[in-house]
């Protein structure tokens, strides 16, 4: 079964105990003009984090593809021991089901 996810489309919404999955992109410009849309890209980004007395630095990673970004995130989130994953999208039409399942509501709390 694939993860449920928080996620949102504020940009100013941050969760701080969490590795976050930013999916964007240019996909309804293109699709709008016609032109090919070519595959949506997903960047991870985390806070500093502290875990077991060590300090975790905030950095981002990518591009990945959106399941490759999941995956590292999830190992990420493990290793690391933050709470959880989260999504951030640029807008909610960029989600695809094979990727997993969203919240019902936007909202990280």
């Amino acid at each position: 079964m694939k993860p449920a996810y928080q996620w949102t489309d504020d940009d100013d919404e941050v969760a701080f105990d969490a590795i976050t999955v930013g999916i964007g992109g240019d996909t309804a410009v293109l699709e709008k003009l016609g032109l090919t849309v070519p595959e949506t890209v997903a960047l991870i980004y985390w806070p500093d984090w502290i875990t077991q007395g060590d300090k975790v630095l905030s950095a981002m990673e990518g591009p990945y593809s959106v399941p490759d970004a999941l995956e590292r995130a999830e190992l990420l989130c493990a290793l690391w021991a933050f709470e959880r994953v989260v999504v951030s999208l640029q807008v909610r039409s960029l989600w695809r089901d094979e990727w997993g399942t969203l919240a019902e509501f936007s909202g990280y709390s």
